[in-house]
């Protein structure tokens, strides 16, 4: 029986890695899960990602880096690759759900700060709900020879890391003050300021905006303002027939040209070209 007293049937599929998906964004290798184990391991080293929901019950994860630590679940295990570890259920065992996965868009989710490798273990608010039927998904595909299949597991396997990293309970409060401190941001970011301004408008020093906006964006507070208004700027562009030069100070940039270049730098494409692509006007008769 699982965590909801549904019957489980323990299951492990393993899959090649697809070099152009690993090498241009994420290969998912493999996926399974364990209802009520009752085993653990030691000096395991892989060399890929892996990714483990600890549903219920509760054990213990031990590598040389952090020592041993306790796993009660609803919690998740993030172990790198090359890293010697160990981890299993204690008396009463445990229920799991794991990934194997690797490429160059994990690279990207460690350097935003979603797969950390210094916490490997990490509790969670609760289990998402979807983690059993995307896993159930994933087996389909894991076991299917479709050549969509592989395409398939590497989007249900980032979308599995995403709901762990949503999950993620946070040290004490610190969860609604970011949140607070994000929102602030996002509705002010038109306004013309530094950030030393924005901070001392929110009670911070400019060192603690830093790191709070770090931890729940992975960006600087300049980059997540910058981001914000070429987003906002991207929605007009394709919703309204506003001059670009308008748009451009509703977001926050007074200077047609810099915002002209700012854009294109950060989209690829000129103001107007985004234009052209994706407004929708009617056809001509």
């Amino acid at each position: 029986m699982d965590y909801r007293g549904r019957m489980v049937t323990n299951w492990a599929l393993y899959a090649a890695a697809t070099p152009l998906l690993r090498d241009h964004g994420l290969v998912c290798l493999g996926a399974g899960e364990q209802s009520e184990a009752r085993t653990g391991f030691a000096g395991r080293r892989l060399d890929s990602h892996a990714l483990v929901f600890v549903s219920s019950g509760g054990g213990e994860y031990h590598d040389r880096r952090v020592g041993r630590v306790v796993v009660t679940g609803p919690s998740v295990i993030r172990v790198p690759p090359e890293r010697v570890h160990g981890y299993g259920p204690g008396p009463e065992g445990w229920t799991e759900h794991w990934l194997l996965f690797d490429g160059a868009t994990v690279r990207a989710l460690v350097e935003l700060g979603v797969l950390d490798p210094a916490r490997p273990v990490v509790r969670l608010r609760g289990l998402p709900a979807e983690v059993p039927s995307l896993f159930a998904e994933l087996r389909a595909v894991l076991d299917s020879p479709r050549r969509s299949a592989r395409v398939a597991a590497s989007a249900l396997c980032l979308r599995l890391i995403a709901l762990a990293a949503d999950a993620e309970v946070p040290d004490e409060g610190t969860d609604r003050a970011v949140d607070r401190v994000i929102a602030a941001l996002r509705e002010g970011a038109a306004e013309r300021m530094d950030v030393s301004e924005r901070a001392r408008r929110l009670g911070l020093s400019p060192s603690k905006l830093r790191a709070m906006v770090q931890e729940g964006t992975g960006r600087s507070p300049h980059e997540f303002i910058v981001t914000t208004r070429i987003e906002r700027a991207q929605s007009m562009l394709a919703s309204t027939e506003l001059p670009v030069n308008a748009i451009g100070a509703s977001v926050g940039y007074d200077d047609p040209a810099f915002f002209s270049r700012l854009f294109a730098r950060k989209t690829g494409v000129p103001p107007t070209a985004f234009r052209d692509q994706h407004a929708r006007r009617p056809a001509s008769p």
